[in-house]
């Protein structure tokens, strides 16, 4: 994630002006050194960019348990403040009912010292703000942190490992491959990453509480953000498990992304606020996982999916050429072929519905086929993801 411009609100650059006279108290002293404060939180996010500067790995414990050690490391948040971990600490996983995926993540923290009696009766204050960072593993993503590593944890093993393969981790295996690092990490800045823009895409939580029907394309999802950041300028996050009424959340988010394969639907409520993020720019992405269904066979989650745009009164229609899903950084003349090639693609103002699947795809799934995807076809689907993301950015 790298500064906007727009994010300039937030910080005001009020210098005092010192002369003979001036009144020296507590606003003088703030302003004099939230100037100071301001400049460099500026400077950090506009030169640099939220993410991990150095260090920060996060290691299992040997023998495997449900600890971890976080490594000492540097890291800005999205604030624009320095988080300097300085030494290694020791995290316990979370209790889970069921398969989860923890976020470890580093947060700022702060705490008064150095408490000093007032006069005139008043109460004591503090002399002096201490400035520090927690590492902790949470169920749930945490706006405002730095993620350093997830885990799909399994609680009934009470067993978390090194990853045997780094960028293919497994479950309750350490997954560092979503970590976000800032621009010119090295010895030098890296000037191409000064241009890069930041794009959050938030998986859609759906159905009842112990489902994970909604998180079935999660790694093909995870890996096509890593390979966009790698080769173009997003620098694209993963929020998982959004929940349509969580705002805040779906504020942040460029777009939203849905799979699975049973039928949905949302109340009155949630389908506003679906409405409400497309209105402002946003794009709804809806494919089932068609893994093991016969080709062309219907499914519940494309009928679900075409009933939300006709209750959102959105036309469906087929991208031609010269749509952005067909050249916004890759050209197509159609769209390419999914897993299921008797698949459709249908746009409408923003909100898109694949029904043959790329996100198999973007795992490199469908080996059990009788033709197993060409290398072509698994490129075609990147891109083609790709295209869709560079889409909310031209047009939020």
């Amino acid at each position: 994630m790298t500064f906007r411009p727009q994010t300039t609100t937030k910080f005001r650059f009020i210098r005092v002006n010192p002369f003979r006279g001036l009144l020296i108290d507590e606003n003088t002293w703030a302003d004099a050194h939230d100037y100071h404060r301001n400049m460099m939180r500026f400077h950090l996010l506009s030169m640099h960019g939220v993410g991990i500067v150095q260090g920060l790995e996060v290691v299992a414990m040997q023998p495997a348990d449900n600890r971890l050690t976080v490594k000492p490391g540097v890291a800005i948040d999205s604030e624009g403040r320095l988080l300097y971990l300085s030494e290694p600490q020791l995290i316990t996983m979370p209790p889970a009912d069921a398969v989860a995926t923890a976020f470890i993540v580093l947060e700022y923290q702060e705490k008064q010292a150095q408490m000093q009696a007032v006069t005139d009766g008043g109460k004591a204050q503090p002399t002096r703000v201490l400035e520090s960072c927690q590492v902790r593993a949470s169920l749930e993503p945490v706006p405002g942190s730095i993620e350093i590593a997830r885990i799909s944890y399994n609680p009934a093993t009470k067993q978390v490992r090194n990853p045997t393969v780094v960028m293919q981790p497994g479950p309750n295996e350490i997954d560092m491959t979503a970590r976000v690092m800032a621009a010119g990490t090295g010895a030098v800045a890296n000037p191409v990453r000064q241009n890069r823009i930041s794009l959050t895409v938030g998986i859609v939580r759906y159905g009842p509480p112990a489902s994970s029907e909604w998180k079935r394309h999660s790694d093909g999802v995870r890996r096509l953000l890593r390979d966009v950041g790698a080769n173009t300028i997003l620098d694209a996050n993963l929020l998982d498990g959004v929940s349509p009424m969580d705002e805040s959340a779906i504020r942040s988010c460029r777009v939203l992304y849905m799979t699975g394969r049973v039928g949905f639907g949302f109340s009155p409520e949630e389908e506003q606020s679906l409405r409400r993020f497309l209105d402002r720019g946003g794009i709804l992405w809806c494919e089932p996982c068609r893994n093991g269904l016969p080709s062309g066979a219907p499914d519940d989650f494309s009928r679900s999916s075409i009933e939300l745009a006709q209750r959102l009164n959105r036309q469906l229609i087929q991208p031609r050429f010269g749509h952005p899903l067909l050249n916004s950084r890759f050209l197509f003349a159609s769209p390419p072929p999914a897993l299921d090639p008797a698949g459709v693609v249908v746009e409408a103002n923003r909100l898109i519905i694949t029904g043959g699947d790329y996100g198999c795809l973007w795992e490199g799934r469908g080996q059990e086929r009788a033709e197993p995807p060409s290398r072509e076809i698994l490129r075609s689907a990147g891109e083609f993801g790709a295209n869709a993301l560079f889409m909310a950015v031209e047009q939020g």
